[in-house]
């Protein structure tokens, strides 16, 4: 929560703005101390944000604005619950306003759209069913040879930056267990693993994301080291089933205790197997887990 000198020096916006945003045009509604002082949310930051690049660069009166803000948060924002790795047909033009700013590499017009989108959907809802379909759709471009290896780079880049934006905005649990989460060597896809890791931290887990291609070498004194108690792992590919198992095989050994949890379509595993979880690619499976869990 910010004071509104805080919000007023991220925005870069006059104090004096945001309260007549604020009380004429009821744009935001923020919380307030026991002493009646203003305190904005990070959503009300993306909010004012949104209307300022409205009026500023698009020439748009703030009523106006603040209109088609409230307008489309009642029309589009999604419950998590509702939400899934394949849950994007309600998205299509989003999806396809951002594949074609990225086929064309204009990457101030692909920030614009994903400010867009996070002022207007709750950040579940574009991570899940905007960004998620979007980048399996620029892996299958890359892989059809419509867009270059340069693309894929940058706009993976772009919203690998997204993700961590977010997760610094969690709270940690000190009563959670330690996270780790990583890829093994040979696996480059990480989209599934980085969905995962943002739930956890939503949910108050300190996890620390090692990322793709990692190597077996040195893991195992750092999870004890460090008392990771839990290990997500993302294979995408069947061939890397194996050298998945190795990993698991010898950090059990390390640490007999630690749990795994296992993502990506080349997963061969059911779940709850041994020390060993298989929770797929849906919201819903993933908050079952954790709430079965006694953490």
């Amino acid at each position: 929560m910010y004071n509104i000198k805080a919000a007023a020096k991220i925005l870069d916006m006059p104090k004096v703005t945001i309260r007549s945003w604020e009380t004429r045009y009821n744009a935001i509604t923020p919380a307030r101390t026991e002493s009646g002082h203003r305190l904005y949310s990070d959503q009300n930051l993306e909010d004012l944000k949104w209307l300022k690049i409205q009026v500023q660069d698009n020439g748009m009166k703030i009523s106006e604005a603040v209109k088609k803000l409230h307008t489309s948060r009642k029309q589009f924002i999604t419950t998590p619950a509702d939400l899934s790795l394949n849950d994007n047909s309600k998205y299509s033009e989003q999806i396809n306003q951002l594949f074609q700013a990225a086929a064309e590499m204009d990457t101030e017009r692909f920030n614009y759209l994903l400010d867009l989108h996070f002022s207007l959907f709750h950040h579940q809802t574009v991570f899940f069913s905007i960004i998620a379909p979007l980048m399996i759709r620029i892996g299958e471009a890359w892989e059809d040879g419509i867009i270059s290896v340069a693309h894929e780079h940058m706009i993976t880049h772009i919203v690998q930056q997204r993700f961590n934006q977010f997760f610094r905005v969690f709270p940690t649990s000190s009563n959670l267990p330690k996270v780790m989460a990583l890829s093994p060597s040979g696996e480059q896809h990480q989209l599934g693993l980085l969905l995962f890791t943002l739930f956890l931290r939503e949910n108050g887990f300190s996890v620390v994301y090692i990322g793709p291609d990692t190597p077996l070498d040195g893991l195992e004194e750092m999870v004890v080291k460090h008392n990771f108690k839990i290990m997500c792992l993302s294979i995408a590919s069947p061939a890397l089933m194996e050298v998945a198992n190795q990993y698991m095989d010898t950090l059990s050994q390390a640490k007999p205790e630690m749990q795994f949890i296992l993502g990506g379509q080349g997963v061969k595993a059911k779940s709850g197997e041994n020390n060993r979880w298989h929770l797929g690619t849906d919201l819903k499976v993933w908050q079952k887990w954790l709430t079965d869990q006694k953490f």
